[in-house]
């Protein structure tokens, strides 16, 4: 069994948008990568934070990602 915890921040304001059971992890990591897809990197005008993670019923988390507007990633050639 896995967990796939979401939260947004949309119009500034932040959103618990819950945790949701999946049976199979190809279910959680679709799930993960449809929210990223459209919510972050700028996909949704009125979004600018996106934080989502999979856990396992152990506890353990197999994938996490934190998704900031307002930061800016660093490229190859800034480094």
């Amino acid at each position: 069994m896995f967990f796939f915890h979401r939260i947004r921040r949309t119009n500034g304001k932040y959103e618990n948008k819950g945790v949701e059971v999946k049976e199979t992890l190809d279910a959680a990591k679709q799930s993960y990568h449809a929210q990223l897809g459209a919510y972050a990197y700028g996909h949704d005008a009125n979004t600018d934070f996106v934080s989502c993670m999979i856990s396992n019923e152990n506890g353990a988390i197999v994938m996490n990602e934190v998704w900031h507007a307002a930061v800016e990633p660093v490229t190859e050639a800034e480094e």
